[in-house]
């Protein structure tokens, strides 16, 4: 008994000095999953929008108030939960943009990429049923410190640590609201590439349906994009005009809009990647510069044309 309380004792103090948190990804899942929030415009997928859609400059070249939702290695189902968690204590935005990754649709992944960070959130009731319907383990580690402790992981640690002495993680900086400035790694080099096609995984199929049935159902206008890939995805993939058609009908049977900006002009230059699915910052800048004109012009309902 007495082990027992004490480790629900350090638990909740190591919790505690991750929601300390006041930048880094700790404050994006503080902001995302425990406060109350007004944010107009949210950019939901994975780790793709997360490193794509610059929340600072879109505020500043729009005047929306953005936030960045997306999450490192997140499915359409991530996603969801992502989504449906944030909706529990915030308010829905007046637009949402997903991205559509329509080279990674194939794969059913039943994975919570660094599971070990969404631990001191599963209090958010939301977040805690949908990822266990991802991975069954999120219910223990929840309720069983003697389950959760082994996962929690030195990184995990030291930043509690970090947050108990208000001492700021190395790339805590490159956060805002959400959006991951990626200025760590180097421009793309020529590595070889074989490829595939790619097709609607239905799992995949079914949870996109379901983030636009919950934009519907919370009167958010909800739209589909792929953002650039390098070479505009045709290094890679051997079906892509069958897929965007496919995702174009998906769009017309629910009556929003998909756009595939993944072939814009400034996508055959290495230097604004990391490799061939990840903006680097510079390239994130061009496209979120792209995308602020596009989205007063497309999808604001206020058009600035």
């Amino acid at each position: 008994m007495l082990i027992t309380l004490l480790l629900f004792g350090l638990r909740k103090l190591h919790y505690h000095g991750l929601l300390k948190q006041t930048a880094g990804y700790y404050d994006k899942y503080n902001t995302a999953f425990v406060n109350k929030n007004h944010f107009n415009v949210i950019f939901l997928g994975s780790s793709r929008a997360e490193m794509h859609y610059n929340t600072h400059l879109f505020d500043t070249l729009t005047k929306q108030n953005s936030f960045n939702l997306s999450l490192a290695g997140a499915t359409p189902q991530v996603a969801f939960a992502a989504l449906k968690a944030y909706l529990q204590n915030s308010t829905a935005p007046e637009y949402l943009i997903y991205e559509i990754d329509y080279h990674f649709l194939k794969y059913e992944n039943n994975e919570i990429k660094n599971f070990n960070n969404y631990f001191p959130y599963l209090n958010n009731k939301t977040l805690l049923t949908e990822f266990t319907k991802i991975d069954g383990r999120m219910t223990h580690f929840y309720y069983n410190p003697y389950y959760s402790w082994p996962y929690i992981g030195f990184k995990n640690l030291s930043t509690s640590i970090h947050g108990w002495l208000n001492i700021p993680n190395q790339i805590d900086s490159l956060y805002y609201k959400g959006y991951f400035k990626e200025s760590l790694r180097p421009s793309l080099t020529f590595v070889p590439i074989e490829p595939y096609y790619t097709y609607f995984n239905i799992t995949n199929r079914n949870y996109l349906d379901s983030i636009i049935t919950i934009c519907k159902q919370k009167n958010t206008k909800i739209t589909l994009l792929s953002s650039p890939i390098f070479a505009g995805g045709k290094v890679d993939l051997l079906n892509k005009k069958q897929i965007i058609l496919q995702l174009n009908n998906i769009a017309n049977i629910n009556d929003i809009n998909y756009y595939d900006l993944s072939s814009l002009p400034f996508c055959n230059n290495r230097k604004l990647f990391i490799d061939h699915y990840h903006l680097n910052y510079l390239g994130a800048n061009k496209y979120t510069t792209f995308l602020s004109q596009f989205f007063n012009n497309k999808i604001a309902t206020n058009s600035l044309k």
